[in-house]
């Protein structure tokens, strides 16, 4: 298997930050696919522009062996020169086509194309030029399962190294069996885990590893602790059997104590007890030694409790014929049953969007809208607004478990102080969950959440809405099916035939 990337000592920090990203980094890439995952902030971006050579790292070498392309995450339309490979008239540029789905009337207007028809055509223009090197950033990210399964069949196909940052389960176990997982905790720089599984059991590889290095840490220490009480006991000992054998207190004349000190002392009591002291703190000295040389796991606190509770209100909807435009949506009667977990799926356009936002329109005008936590796909500014407003507003011991929540969220709450950057869209998502969960709002509604969330988040937030928990009614809408299957028990399947749609449930 040859090597298309080699990094060697590498070394990086951004200007006028003390900490540096990656400190005297090795790594190898090779043909095939690699995954990488990690928090936002890991570094997972900062490793994939050193290797594009966007950056140059401040101490080290980065060797590459072939072109490199990229697809950052937003396509910002074709370049004359993407356009001369698309049309280089090869029988394997047509075949990449076919495999895309790219009609020319997707090429000759590109800016009127949907999210994930683009992202079909940014991957078009990059796999026509037949890099050595490919690099993708989140390349699945909004598609709908259709569309994940075009881009699958291509990048299956693809035979140079690849490299792909993505939280998407499905697409990186489909593609890759090597994940690499960055993570930053404390002040320190990334720490790397190169597993050769799939991104899903890579992780839960990684948990099982952090537990045991942080067991077998614990229990060193525990033997340390105890091997160091123990030493201080036969001290005690040791130093009441020293003052017992002192013949300084004892009358001149006083013979018979003299001769029996002096026969205890021949029976090297006080010298057996100092000598298994000795013996033990060496042994405790060897498992400090073994201590020092290991290195403490972190152990990141992670998730908050959501136990909602409390009257949650029955959810009732249709039937109804929804519009949009010339697209209309037929809906059967739905119900929300109180602590039940419903997905809505369908491809991009089927209308699920629009039927979530008339049953949150309904649960309003039915006077429930104090039980409800919508959370849409998109923030607009007044909305981004509203939810800062809300937090200045709130007292230091308020903050401080906002603070400490966003934290266990996996996210740095550093974004809710006072001159620090505004919170990014999945920021914002955490946030408005966070300050709603202390409203007690048991009827929760989210619009792809999973959207702008890591993997570290996507897991924390899989965990606080585990379909289990009946102390809240969920709505959710996804493509996500790894994230469904975990959170919700029926799906609501919203398909569509021209311009009109219908409404299936699944259970």
């Amino acid at each position: 298997m040859s090597e298309y990337i080699s990094l060697s000592g590498i070394s990086y920090a951004y200007p006028g930050s003390s900490l540096p990203v990656f400190d005297d980094l090795d790594l190898s890439f090779s043909s095939g696919w690699t995954v990488l995952a990690g928090a936002n902030g890991a570094g997972k971006t900062t490793l994939s522009r050193l290797i594009s050579g966007e950056l140059a790292p401040d101490h080290g070498r980065v060797s590459v062996s072939g072109e490199i392309v990229t697809c950052p995450q937003v396509f910002t339309g074709l370049r004359y020169d993407d356009c001369c490979y698309i049309y280089d008239g090869t029988a394997e540029t047509g075949k990449l086509r076919s495999c895309l789905s790219i009609s020319d009337d997707m090429l000759a207007e590109p800016s009127v194309l949907s999210g994930g028809e683009k992202k079909r055509l940014q991957l078009l223009a990059a796999l026509s030029r037949r890099p050595g090197i490919l690099i993708l950033d989140e390349p699945t990210n909004h598609l709908d399962q259709e569309s994940r399964d075009l881009v699958i069949s291509a990048l299956k196909d693809f035979e140079g190294c690849g490299i792909m940052i993505t939280h998407d389960r499905s697409t990186a176990a489909a593609i890759s069996s090597r994940t690499i997982f960055l993570e930053r905790i404390m002040e320190k720089p990334a720490k790397l885990y190169d597993i050769p599984l799939p991104l899903s059991e890579a992780l839960d590889e990684i948990d099982r590893r952090k537990r045991d290095g942080r067991n077998a840490y614990d229990s060193l220490s525990a033997e340390i602790a105890s091997l160091s009480f123990v030493s201080d006991r036969l001290g005690e000992k040791s130093r009441g059997m020293h003052g017992r054998l002192s013949k300084a207190g004892l009358d001149i004349h006083d013979h018979s104590g003299k001769a029996a000190i002096d026969g205890a002392r021949l029976t090297g009591k006080d010298r057996s007890i100092e000598d298994q002291r000795r013996r033990i703190l060496a042994h405790a000295r060897h498992k400090e030694e073994k201590l020092a040389g290991m290195e403490k796991p972190l152990m990141r606190k992670e998730g908050i409790d959501l136990q909602a509770g409390g009257y949650i209100p029955y959810v009732s909807f249709g039937p109804a014929v929804l519009s949009a435009g010339d697209y209309t949506l037929s809906v059967p009667s739905l119900a929300l049953s109180p602590g039940s977990h419903v997905a809505v799926t369908g491809r991009n356009g089927s209308g699920k969007t629009l039927l979530v936002k008339a049953i949150v329109a309904k649960i309003c005008q039915e006077g429930k809208g104090r039980h409800l936590l919508y959370i849409p796909q998109e923030y607009a500014d007044d909305e981004r607004e509203r939810l800062l407003q809300r937090v200045r507003t709130l007292s230091d011991e308020e903050k401080g478990m906002i603070l400490s929540d966003i934290y266990r969220m996996g996210s740095d709450p550093s974004f809710l102080l006072e001159g620090n950057p505004e919170p990014s869209p999945g920021e914002l998502k955490k946030l408005d969950f966070i300050l709603s969960r202390y409203d007690g709002r048991n009827i929760i509604v989210m619009d792809e959440p999973t959207n702008h969330l890591d993997i570290v988040s996507m897991r924390i937030l899989e965990k606080i809405m585990d379909r289990s928990n009946r102390s809240f009614s969920l709505l959710l809408v996804s493509h996500d099916s790894a994230f469904t299957g975990l959170t919700c028990s029926t799906v609501w399947e919203v398909s569509r035939k021209g311009n009109e749609g219908t409404v299936r449930i699944l259970s």
